[in-house]
C-alpha cells in the first residue's frame, strides 16, 4: 500500500508492513515510535531507520536520516488504529465481530462462540488459548494482541473464508486502546471482580478500561449484560450508545465488595423471566454437566450440556444470547450446547480411570477460585470424597490477591500443596509463603514443591475415592514466564496425566 493512501499529502513511497518493534523492521516497514510503560520508540527509531524503514511515525523530534519519510501525529494512538485498520483492508467490516470481556469466563465464552457459531457461519477465535479458525490453530502471544497483530489475525481470518471472529478483549488491551478501531458487531461482557489492580490501581480504573469496549460500539451493535453482576450492570447501561440484552440465572451471583472481592455467602438479587432477556431456570448441576430451563420473549427451551457448573451456565447464556442476537436461531443454537469441545484448560478433567477427579482449569481470581471451588464442593458433597489443589501466584503481579486465594482455597480443601506459577523474577517460595498466610487463616494443611509438575504429582498422591484434585492457575498454557521470558512448559494436564500414569491409572 502506498504511504500517500494512509497518510494524505505524503509521497508514494509503498509500505510493506507495519510494526511497534524496531526489531522486526524490515524494508520498507513503516515504523510507529510507541510510548510504553516501559520502553519508548522514539529512542530506536534511528535502528529502525537503519533496517530500512520508509517512513516512521512520531510524537516528538528525532534525528531524522536521509531517504525516510518521518509523520508526527498529535494522537498517535489514533493513528496507529486508523492505519491499522486501512493497511488490512478493514477486515472487522467485513465480518461479524463478537467482543467480550470481564474478570472471568472470556476464553470459554468465546471459544463457545467461535465452535458453535461456525455451524451457522465460519468463525475464527482470538484471545488467551490461542489464534484459531478452521483446523488451524497456533499460541497466541497475548489475550488482546496490538493494533498491528489484531487487524493481521482478523485479515488472515477473512483470507480463509472466516465471515465472524470472538475475540477476548482484555482490560489492558482496552486501555492501551488496541481494539479503538475494531468494528465490533457484539460486546459481551461477563462479571467484575478482583483482578489485574497491579496495573489498574484502582477497581474504578479497572471497569473504566472495561467500559471502553461498550462506549465504541455503534449504534447498530448490540450490548450482551450480566444482570446477576450488580457491580457493572448500571454502569454498563448507561455507558452504551447501542441497544442491549441481559442475561441471568434463578440463583445469582456472588456479590462483590468495594475492592472486587466475592462476599462470602452472599447472592445478587435473582432476576426472572420477566426482567432477565435470557434467563436460565431449574439448574440442575452433574459432574460431568448441567441441565437448565432456558426462557426467552415468552419462550421456554431444554438445555441440557456437557459445561459443568454454575459459572458456566453464565457463559453460555452470554453465548447464546451473543450469536442468537448475531442472527443465529436458538432452534439450531440449543442442541450443539449438549456436547460442546473442550475448551483448553477451562474444567478439563483428566481422566485415567482413576477413582476420584482431576480437573485443570484456569482460575486465576479470588471469584475464579470461589466458583471452582464451589464446584469440587458440588461433587464432594455427594461422594464424601476431600478437595485438594495445587497452584502458586504470578510473580510482578497483584501481591495483595495471593492471601485473599490461600484463604479461599484453604476455607474448601483438605491440603493446598504450593507450587510454581509464572514466578518472573520473583522467589516461587516467596510468593507461596504470602499465599500461605492465608491458608494459615483456615485449619486447611498446606506445603510446597518448587517444581511444578512435581507439586501437582504431590497433590494427585494425596486423593483417595471420591476426592477431587484441582491445577489451577494455568489451565491449557504450554509456557511458565520466569525472569528471561517464556520457557516451555509441558501443561498441567500433561503433568497430571503423567503423575496418575505414575500411580498406575492409565486408560
Amino acid at each position: 500500500m502506498l504511504l500517500s493512501e494512509l497518510f494524505s499529502g505524503q509521497p508514494d513511497v509503498e509500505i510493506t508492513g507495519l510494526t511497534l518493534d524496531s526489531r522486526t523492521v524490515k524494508p520498507g516497514y513503516m515504523f510507529f515510535c510507541i510510548k510504553g510503560y516501559e520502553q519508548d520508540g522514539h529512542r530506536y527509531a534511528g535502528s529502525a531507520a537503519e533496517k530500512g524503514a520508509a517512513a516512521i511515525v512520531i510524537t516528538e523530534d528525532v534525528e531524522q536520516k536521509p531517504g525516510v519519510v518521518y509523520i508526527k501525529a498529535a494522537d498517535m494512538n489514533a493513528e496507529l488504529n486508523r492505519v491499522c485498520d486501512l493497511f488490512f483492508g478493514q477486515p472487522s467490516r467485513h465480518m461479524t465481530v463478537f467482543g467480550a470481556t470481564g474478570t472471568n469466563g472470556k476464553s470459554t465464552l468465546t471459544s463457545v462462540i467461535s465452535d458453535i457459531y461456525s455451524h451457522y457461519r465460519p468463525c475464527g477465535y482470538m484471545g488467551t488459548i490461542a489464534i484459531r479458525y478452521g483446523d488451524y490453530s497456533r499460541v497466541a502471544n497475548l489475550t488482546t494482541p496490538d493494533q498491528v497483530e489484531t487487524h493481521a489475525n482478523l485479515k488472515e481470518m477473512l483470507d480463509h473464508g472466516m465471515q465472524a471472529a470472538a475475540m477476548e478483549v482484555s482490560s489492558q488491551g482496552l486501555d492501551r486502546g488496541r481494539v479503538d478501531s475494531v468494528d465490533f458487531d457484539c460486546a459481551v461482557f461477563t462479571n467484575l471482580t478482583h483482578d489485574h489492580l497491579d496495573y489498574h490501581k484502582t477497581m474504578e480504573n479497572y471497569f473504566e478500561a472495561k467500559k471502553r469496549l461498550f462506549r465504541n460500539l455503534k449504534p447498530s451493535a448490540v450490548a450482551v449484560l450480566n444482570a446477576d453482576d450488580e457491580i457493572s450492570i448500571q454502569g454498563l447501561k448507561d455507558c452504551c450508545p447501542c441497544r442491549y440484552v441481559t442475561y441471568g440465572t434463578d440463583q445469582g451471583e456472588s456479590e462483590t465488595d468495594e475492592n472486587g472481592y466475592p462476599i462470602e455467602g452472599s447472592h445478587s438479587e435473582p432476576g426472572t423471566p420477566e426482567t432477565v432477556d435470557y434467563f436460565a431456570k431449574d439448574i440442575v448441576q452433574r459432574a460431568d454437566g448441567c441441565s437448565f430451563t432456558l426462557c426467552y420473549d415468552g419462550k421456554e427451551y431444554p438445555v441440557s450440556t456437557n459445561m459443568a457448573a454454575l459459572y458456566n451456565v453464565y457463559n453460555l447464556l452470554g453465548a447464546v444470547a451473543a450469536m442468537h442476537e448475531c442472527g443465529m436461531p436458538l432452534e439450531q443454537i440449543i442442541p450443539l450446547l449438549r456436547d460442546i469441545p473442550q475448551v483448553d484448560g477451562r474444567m478439563d478433567r483428566v481422566d485415567e480411570g482413576q477413582p476420584f477427579t482431576v480437573v485443570v482449569d484456569y482460575a486465576h481470581t479470588p471469584d475464579g477460585y470461589e466458583k471452582i471451588f464451589n464446584y469440587a464442593k458440588e461433587i464432594t458433597d455427594k461422594t464424601g470424597g476431600k478437595i485438594y489443589a495445587a497452584f502458586g501466584c504470578p510473580g510482578k503481579r497483584d501481591v495483595v490477591k495471593r492471601p485473599v486465594m490461600g484463604r479461599i482455597a484453604g476455607e474448601f480443601c483438605t491440603e493446598v500443596v504450593l507450587t510454581s506459577q509464572d514466578p518472573r523474577d520473583s522467589e516461587p517460595e516467596d510468593i507461596a509463603k504470602q499465599i500461605a498466610e492465608g491458608v494459615k487463616k483456615t485449619s486447611c494443611r498446606w506445603s510446597f514443591v518448587h517444581d511444578r509438575d512435581k507439586g501437582i504429582a504431590k497433590a494427585i498422591s494425596l486423593a483417595s475415592a471420591g476426592d477431587v484434585v484441582l491445577t489451577l492457575g494455568k489451565g491449557g498454557e504450554t509456557y511458565m514466564y520466569y525472569e528471561e521470558g517464556r520457557r516451555p512448559w509441558m501443561t498441567d494436564k500433561a503433568a497430571a496425566r503423567k503423575a496418575l500414569n505414575e500411580l498406575g491409572y492409565k486408560k
